[in-house]
């Protein structure tokens, strides 16, 4: 299997941004393939009232998070939980316009960008059918805040299946360190286009690893 560094990915986002595959594209790409596989593993782990919840940060890994939901919505009860205070700071427009595509959907949102909105949604967490980790990608760095260090937390003692969306929250993508605040125990890893190098020897936080394409040829 090959493992790319996060600049290997960028780098070869770059060259696919050149061919004319831009990041909106590459995010509702990345977002059915996350659909398609969830459906086809944990459909059934998100009924008889329990829900799939995305959890998501404010860079693209929670727009990837948010075209998953939208994608899921229709057959699945969905929630999206935004570790915001508010959808002002999402960092990038491709992933702002997807969380506002969830507004035409049956999708519950909610915004917690501190631990007493956390606390106060931490039902969702712990109720989950299936959780998926849309948290971090491979932009994090250093210590991980609040409220994200808490949802991680959380995240863990649910009973939920565990999605990790390219990589499990918490995991350094290069070294595969785990954070002070911890990292996501994911079920399950779908890896973006090729799997990054920190997941390399962490099955007991990536879980099964297994990996979508996103669009990118591998001639470019």
């Amino acid at each position: 299997m090959e493992y790319l560094t996060p600049e290997e990915m960028r780098e070869a986002e770059l060259r696919a941004s050149s061919h004319g595959l831009d990041t909106a594209t590459m995010m509702e790409n990345a977002g059915r393939a996350i659909a398609q596989t969830v459906r086809e593993r944990y459909g059934g782990d998100a009924g008889e009232g329990r829900s799939l919840l995305a959890v998501c940060g404010t860079g693209n890994n929670g727009g990837d998070g948010f075209v998953a939901a939208r994608r899921l919505s229709r057959e699945l009860r969905v929630r999206v939980l935004l570790l915001a205070a508010d959808p002002s700071m999402i960092k990038t427009v491709e992933a702002r316009t997807n969380f506002e595509r969830l507004a035409g959907e049956p999708v519950e949102v909610s915004c917690a960008g501190d631990l007493e909105t956390l606390a106060d949604r931490a039902g969702w967490i712990a109720d989950a059918g299936v959780i998926l980790d849309a948290i971090f990608g491979t932009g994090v760095k250093g210590e991980i805040r609040e409220p994200m260090a808490s949802a991680i937390r959380l995240i863990n003692e649910s009973k939920a299946v565990k999605v990790a969306i390219d990589l499990p929250s918490g995991l350094d993508p290069a070294s595969g360190e785990v954070s002070a605040g911890g990292a996501v125990r994911a079920d399950l890893t779908v890896a973006l286009h090729r799997p990054k190098t920190g997941l390399r020897g962490r099955d007991g936080y990536t879980g099964e690893l297994v990996v979508v394409p996103i669009g990118i040829s591998a001639d470019w």
